[in-house]
């Protein structure tokens, strides 16, 4: 199965949300007056991290074990940026529909274009306290502990993401009830635009996750939407 579990592997073609294109960076030292200038603050009753970051380790999935760990930053990024290609998790590993699957891509996208407008800043994708979870087996025992699948994501998103969806595996709910209009491996969605944000006006945040887990209906790279819609 060719899904590389790493780190690095899973984490740069997420940074293409949060960092402007192109990105060219290097590490500098601050002088005092820019580390002043560093601040972080609450988001409000409906995002009540406060400071920078937060560290969690606990019973995320209430399966009555101890088993995952989550770190949340204070963060709230607006990006635009085009993109020609996308591809991620190439393997044959799924059977749940498939009897003989055969080797293709989690997700492959291409022409993507994140935010709705070059011109127009206020149509950014824009996105709010963001997260990684590392879900463990065991994470208690050091001999017997193991690493199950990680995710990046963050618990409010807002705006457009038009791509051709040759290949889309993952999950989008319009309205954040558990029966999500899409729901699947490797699904040609075409081209389309998928809208997230409070759609219907009722307080519910539109929630981004993108995973890579080695078992469970979601193997591989899976991708998930709450509050979001799918037009062509």
């Amino acid at each position: 199965m060719r899904l590389h579990f790493t780190f690095i592997i899973f984490i740069l073609p997420m940074v293409l949300f949060i960092m402007p294109q192109p990105g060219y960076c290097e590490l500098e030292v601050l002088s005092d007056a820019e580390l002043s200038a560093v601040y972080a603050q609450s988001f409000g009753d409906n995002h009540p991290i406060s400071g920078f970051s937060n560290f969690i380790i606990d019973d995320l999935d209430d399966d009555g074990s101890v088993d995952d760990t989550l770190a949340i930053f204070n963060i709230y990024t607006t990006t635009y940026m085009e993109i020609d290609s996308l591809k991620l998790g190439y393997h044959d590993e799924y059977d749940y529909k498939n009897p003989t699957p055969t080797a293709g891509w989690d997700q492959n996208w291409e022409d993507i274009q994140i935010g709705g407008s070059y011109e127009d800043p206020s149509q950014d994708f824009q996105g709010r306290e963001y997260y990684l979870r590392a879900d463990f087996e065991n994470i208690d025992d050091p001999d017997t502990r193991t690493l199950e699948a990680i995710a990046f994501g963050a618990n409010d998103v807002s705006g457009e993401i038009s791509a051709n969806f040759i290949s889309f595996s993952g999950m989008i709910d319009n309205s954040d009830d558990n029966t999500p209009e899409y729901n699947g491996h490797r699904m040609n969605l075409g081209n389309a635009t998928i809208t997230a944000g409070d759609l219907d006006g009722d307080d519910d945040f539109s929630e981004f996750e993108i995973s890579l887990s080695l078992d469970g209906y979601d193997k591989g790279y899976w991708v998930k939407f709450s509050e979001a819609t799918v037009t062509p």
